[in-house]
């Protein structure tokens, strides 16, 4: 009869919890802070374009063609932790939830044929957009330095790697404003998109102290993907672009406004304290 590694997996889990708060106290009389932060971005999917969204139309050259970027939005939300070593240097790491995508939208010359409907058969114009939502649990761990300059207001910056696992992936074309679903769009999106994503975050703004042990910040927030997120079946599609003899790797970033709520554990750090 097989043994249960249940009673050790919970001693483990229970002895990484007593570590973690045996930190957190002693950092705590240093300079541990948590908080709350939100952003609102633009985001993109970049090389991200075709992959047989355009496989109804007749004419070999737009079915190989590359559609137009548009406007999107996305953000993130979730809690922050941070320990400053010194007046001007500390880590921050944080646990979002974020949302991201692409919206591409253009018109190509017809006909193009989806089941029950023929558009364009004169050699008309076809309209054809296509989103793809992605949402991610991220984690971002970033070197953080603080200026000496000003008593209520100080510059910071904080640069690190953050780790993303996908917890959602959802697509739609529409062509001439009706629902299309090649079989590309019937794959799983763990078969379309990768599980785990791999960025860049950077992050630019101030810290406003409202007490010694309370302040705000706003300021601007970047992620560049160095981690290509097609899963195994888009690279197995025919079409790219026509500009595209072999297969693009495809990376999110998002570029927003960062702010957020932060409270200072211990000896606070705020007008008095620099």
């Amino acid at each position: 009869m097989p043994v249960s590694n249940k009673p050790k997996i919970m001693k483990n889990h229970i002895l990484s919890v007593l570590l973690v708060l045996i930190a957190v106290v002693s950092f705590a009389q240093k300079g541990f802070h948590i908080g709350v932060s939100g952003t609102f971005s633009t985001t993109f999917i970049y090389t991200q374009n075709n992959y047989g969204t355009l496989a109804p139309f007749a004419i070999a050259v737009v079915r190989g063609s590359e559609m137009n970027y548009r406007l999107t939005i996305g953000g993130r939300t979730g809690i922050v932790a941070g320990y400053n070593f010194n007046h001007n240097w500390g880590l921050q790491a944080e646990l979002q939830y974020l949302s991201t995508g692409q919206k591409y939208e253009d018109n190509f010359t017809g006909p193009a044929t989806i089941p029950g409907y023929t558009f364009g058969a004169g050699g008309g114009r076809v309209n054809v957009k296509r989103e793809i939502r992605l949402s991610y649990i991220r984690v971002p761990i970033m070197a953080k330095f603080i200026s000496n300059g000003g008593h209520t207001a100080k510059f910071y910056g904080a640069l690190g790697p953050e780790l993303g696992i996908r917890i959602g992936a959802k697509e739609e074309v529409k062509i001439a404003d009706h629902i299309y679903l090649p079989d590309n769009l019937a794959f799983s999106s763990s078969e379309k998109f990768q599980a785990v994503d791999i960025g860049i975050a950077l992050q630019l703004g101030t810290e406003v102290y409202v007490t010694d042990h309370l302040y705000l910040d706003i300021g601007f927030s970047s992620v560049i993907g160095v981690f290509d997120i097609n899963g195994k079946k888009l690279k197995t599609l025919e079409w790219y672009s026509k500009n595209d003899v072999k297969y693009q790797k495809s990376f999110i970033s998002n570029v927003g406004l960062v702010a957020g709520i932060h409270y200072i554990i211990g000896k606070g750090k705020g007008r008095d304290y620099h």
